[in-house]
């Protein structure tokens, strides 16, 4: 990879997360967060694709393993949703890694794609096609919701850069 300044002005942004009226429903599950790890989340942000529902708990970094310990507990406990606990973290290249908290990311290129007027973050994987289909998700769909919470809900601080995440295999 070839590393210029442009990629630490976007890979070093910082972040934000859009402020969330909660519906009912992220109220009941903030409750049962709350009640279940004694962790008040920092947000909580609901993501439908393709007739999949995404729970994404945010949670400070400083709470991140002590909630994950109660994560198979509360993937039993609500049937039918991915749920994830992240790490949120004001830094866009941190925020990355911890949206895939437990993959070999062997590197992160940035790339123009001036057609569309965006940036395309692609993380490489190491050839092992078992990471890359964790990361993608079943039919793409993990990082559909990842493409759409970055889209909708994070902010970049300085000024609005649009960008995309892809995933590849690399050898």
């Amino acid at each position: 990879m070839f590393y210029t300044i442009l990629d630490d002005l976007i890979l070093y942004q910082q972040l934000t997360i859009k402020s969330l009226k909660y519906s009912n429903y992220e109220l009941i599950l903030h409750s049962y967060f709350y009640n279940k790890t004694q962790i008040d989340p920092s947000y909580i942000i609901l993501i439908k694709i393709e007739n999949k529902d995404f729970i994404f708990f945010f949670v400070k970094q400083e709470k991140y393993f002590q909630a994950k310990t109660f994560l198979n507990s509360i993937r039993n406990h609500i049937n039918n949703k991915k749920v994830m606990i992240i790490r949120f973290d004001n830094i866009l290249i941190n925020l990355i890694f911890n949206l895939f908290p437990d993959l070999c990311i062997d590197d992160i290129q940035i790339e123009i794609n001036k057609k569309q007027g965006i940036y395309e973050v692609s993380i490489c994987f190491l050839k092992d096609l078992n990471i890359y289909h964790i990361a993608v998700g079943e039919r793409g769909c993990y990082i559909k919701a990842v493409n759409e919470l970055m889209y909708k809900h994070i902010l970049f601080n300085n000024s609005y850069t649009p960008l995309t995440i892809k995933c590849r295999a690399t050898e």
